[in-house]
């Protein structure tokens, strides 16, 4: 990504600001989707939404998966994953260049790394963008950050993410940072088998 003022440009970036170089250039958002995978395969890191969404979703603290650090660095990650993801929304050209390859390679061995289940068609499989660019067009960035806020501070809380979010947002919330998940885990396979 060679734009030098995106944190200018995006101000709701503020993730890959805080964890990024002075040098904006640098950012490489297909870096951050395959080291977000260095957490834990996709079945682990979907677990681990779950019982996110559940310790949100109760009326008292029910966190206990570690420590409440745990829960804090989990939501730190995916915002960070969030951010790469709407660099890649915005960027038509490094998405292009990328989506023949990643179609290409999916379609080569797609069952031998077909992660089930799985909350993608097939389509949105081999074309893991439909996804990003669904999951931007339902909420902005902004939109998208102020509801992760949210749920993280249910979680961390004993009130539950229903007293801040309207109802008609909690399925939807769930739903798209699934297939995001999803698709960024092809995206991942993908680049590493391009990269070999």
């Amino acid at each position: 990504m060679q734009n030098t003022s995106i944190f200018k440009d995006y101000p709701y970036l503020s993730r890959l600001a805080l964890t990024t170089d002075d040098d904006t250039s640098t950012i490489d958002p297909y870096n951050i989707i395959t080291d977000f995978f260095d957490f834990g395969s996709i079945a682990e890191i979907k677990d681990l939404f779950a019982e996110i969404c559940r310790a949100a979703l109760s009326k008292k603290y029910s966190w206990k998966e570690g420590s409440p650090g745990n829960l804090l660095y989990f939501y730190e990650i995916l915002e960070k994953l969030v951010e790469a993801c709407f660099l890649l929304f915005k960027d038509a050209n490094c998405k292009k260049k990328l989506s023949k390859k990643i179609k290409y390679t999916l379609k080569k061995k797609l069952f031998k790394d077909l992660c089930l289940p799985c909350s993608l068609s097939a389509d949105e499989i081999s074309d893991p963008f439909l996804v990003i660019h669904s999951f931007f067009a339902f909420q902005t960035i902004k939109q998208w950050k102020q509801a992760m806020y949210a749920w993280m501070e249910a979680g961390l809380s004993n009130y539950t993410v229903m007293d801040s979010i309207e109802t008609k947002y909690l399925l939807p919330y769930n739903y798209h940072l699934q297939k995001l998940l999803d698709a960024c885990w092809y995206i991942s396979i993908a680049l590493k088998k391009i990269n070999k």
